[in-house]
């Protein structure tokens, strides 16, 4: 289940045309690379939870290894990961030196197909954002029973939130039920 808050925002290229509403994803938690090798090997693997960890473990090491060495590393349905970069321009080939234009150095994940597009099989459930959540376990502890989810004072009343960077996660963050 894909948790996800709701935002008003403005187009950035029209100020003056209303806020539009926008789906924001929260993550539930965070999966750690053991947890995770845990859950591959609860589907019936042969390896056990530390010979999967280690593998994944080794996979990352070695994936940073082969990007630094320039290759291009293609993983089936995973998709392919290669080096991209950051780069401040210079005035001709001749003045571009590498140790002053060059900006950052990035891995990118080129998604595979199965990771294409997700909505297919995605299940939605709306949550409070974090700045909605916080207000109300804040009401809770002082035995208020309403909050203005815009302010994250108890007063009563609330609507949806208008700035993902103030009350939201960008993406990320908390899911389920405040309380």
């Amino acid at each position: 289940m894909i948790n996800y808050s709701i935002y008003l925002r403005t187009n950035p290229m029209d100020k003056e045309e209303a806020p539009k509403a926008y789906g924001v994803a929260q993550y539930n938690s965070v999966m750690t690379i053991d947890k995770f090798a845990a859950h591959i090997a609860s589907h019936g693997c042969v390896y056990s939870r530390a010979d999967i960890a280690a593998v994944l473990t080794l996979a990352v090491d070695c994936l940073y290894e082969q990007l630094l060495a320039g290759q291009k590393i293609e993983l089936g349905d995973l998709g392919a990961f290669c080096i991209s970069l950051n780069c401040k321009g210079a005035k001709t080939a001749e003045d571009f030196n590498p140790s002053v234009h060059i900006k950052r150095v990035k891995a990118r994940w080129e998604m595979g197909d199965k990771f294409q597009n997700l909505t297919e099989e995605a299940v939605f459930h709306l949550v409070a954002n974090r700045k909605q959540q916080a207000a109300v376990l804040k009401a809770v502890k002082s035995g208020d029973t309403t909050v203005d989810l815009n302010t994250g004072t108890s007063s009563g009343g609330g609507s949806i939130p208008t700035d993902p960077d103030t009350g939201g996660d960008g993406g990320s963050g908390t899911g389920g039920n405040p309380l």
